[in-house]
């Protein structure tokens, strides 16, 4: 799975000169300014949950520290943990994306 479309290939929220071009029926909607930032936040940041574990990875794969059948099997189930960490991260933009990107950016003026 790959990461989703980067932050400003959506449309921004509006700010308040942006708002001026709405209808007076329509207002911003707080909903999507959050969705919208918590994205670009996410987005910026997940690179590093990504690669949490390569430098364990590293070290295990080019140090004769511990050998073995056991050294093996455990370096595989890190590898394997990796593996399901940067899914994990990819489904968090994912899960964030699809919210945002079903949202309105503007609500009814009440």
């Amino acid at each position: 799975m790959a990461a989703p479309p980067p932050p400003g290939s959506l449309p921004p929220p509006y700010t308040a000169a942006s708002a001026a071009e709405l209808s007076p029926a329509e207002q911003p909607n707080p909903e999507y300014e959050r969705l919208y930032h918590a994205y670009a936040d996410a987005y910026g940041s997940i690179d590093q949950v990504r690669r949490a574990l390569d430098a364990p990875v590293r070290t295990l794969g080019s140090t004769d520290a511990w050998l073995g059948p056991e050294a093996r099997e455990w370096g595989g189930r890190l590898d394997a943990q990796r593996g399901t960490l940067r899914k994990a991260a990819d489904r968090i933009l994912w899960d964030i994306y699809d919210r945002l990107s079903s949202t309105q950016r503007t609500t009814p003026r009440v």
